[in-house]
């Protein structure tokens, strides 16, 4: 076999059995803020928040919709808690995860719902955050991904059962319930500068998957997800924003994600952001985005720094990710004035 027709195997073939290891992963991760942590359930200012990211990735191997992991959300900050300053958020998050085409899907929603403790000024907010959902894994053992890993090019591989075991449209389904938690620290530093600290532990359940595809693990090990984030305005123009973010993945691996972003205010509406990034021993990250008014809109690019370089071409993946708050408040109620003519 030709070197150039097997590098897309040993691609594939690298992914899936990194299956078992990883988790959903965004470098945009506060573009998705109920899956890095449900604990950021209606933490915003407004009534609604709408948001959504798409990750393509492996585009030496397929095209931009075989590796793809789009997801959406909507949430927002419903009624006050027990006392005056706190309040309760409620939220929606969807998400698809496809590794090849047809192969292996990961796809679900879940419903969380936050406490949000704050002091009186709100500038510290201590927030518990908690989700629900149903999520469904399905595997197609005749797609050309499965078949051309445990085809005639490794005689298996290790995996069963073999492609075309159980007929032409042989799939399997697993559905199972996921459970995740999160804390969520945030504090006014001073006139200029916050801190955000937060925490979350995914997939508390442990609910059988029950594919049979060796390599796959029977049940989903716990992710935990810790981050950081520090904002301070340097003037009336710039600001500065590093970011720190870390997950565990099953079979006791760690992926830590660093980030710098520097923001440059155009005008009283408008604000340029960019970066450089990096997650550890994988890939270098480009950032850009932009806020207008009540949007915020961010693209990255990763460019694989790993081993797989030489297969990938230090094309890594693309994230592009948007949200926008709508705020709807009520018109002040104002008591009905009497004008008395003055002689």
């Amino acid at each position: 076999m030709k070197f150039s027709k097997l590098l897309p195997i040993l691609v594939l073939l690298f992914c899936w059995q990194g299956l078992s290891a990883q988790d959903i992963h965004y470098t945009l991760f506060d573009y998705s803020p109920l899956r890095a942590n449900p604990a950021f359930t209606g933490a915003f200012e407004g009534s609604i928040r709408l948001g959504g990211i798409y990750r393509g990735q492996w585009f030496t191997v397929g095209d931009a919709t075989e590796f793809g992991t789009p997801s959406f959300y909507a949430d927002a900050p419903i009624i006050k808690g027990f006392r005056d300053q706190d309040w309760i958020g409620v939220g929606l998050f969807v998400v698809s995860d496809r590794y090849g085409r047809n192969a292996l899907q990961t796809s679900g929603g879940q419903l969380s719902a936050s406490y949000h403790l704050a002091n009186k000024k709100r500038t510290n907010v201590l927030t518990l955050g908690v989700q629900y959902g149903q999520m469904q894994r399905r595997i197609n053992y005749n797609s050309p991904v499965y078949q051309q890993i445990i085809g005639e090019n490794f005689g298996g591989g290790g995996l069963s059962p073999a492609a075309g075991e159980f007929g032409q449209n042989a799939e399997e389904t697993s559905n199972y319930t996921d459970i995740n938690a999160g804390l969520l620290y945030r504090t006014q530093l001073d006139k200029t500068s916050r801190l955000e600290i937060g925490v979350a532990g995914l997939h508390l359940t442990s609910d059988d998957n029950n594919l049979l595809t060796a390599g796959l693990p029977t049940q989903r090990e716990m992710t935990a997800i810790g981050h950081v984030v520090y904002e301070r305005e340097l003037d009336n123009d710039w600001s500065m924003n590093p970011k720190l973010f870390w997950q565990t993945t099953e079979g006791g691996g760690n992926e830590i994600q660093i980030q710098a972003w520097a923001g440059k205010r155009m005008n009283e509406d408008f604000k340029l952001n960019f970066g450089l990034g990096y997650r550890a021993g994988d890939a270098a990250n480009l950032l850009f985005g932009i806020d207008y008014k009540d949007l915020r809109a961010a693209i990255a690019y990763d460019l694989n720094v790993s081993a797989a370089n030489s297969i990938t071409d230090y094309q890594g993946g693309f994230e592009i990710g948007a949200y926008y708050i709508i705020k709807i408040y009520k018109q002040p109620e104002l008591p009905p004035t009497i004008l008395c003519p003055r002689f």
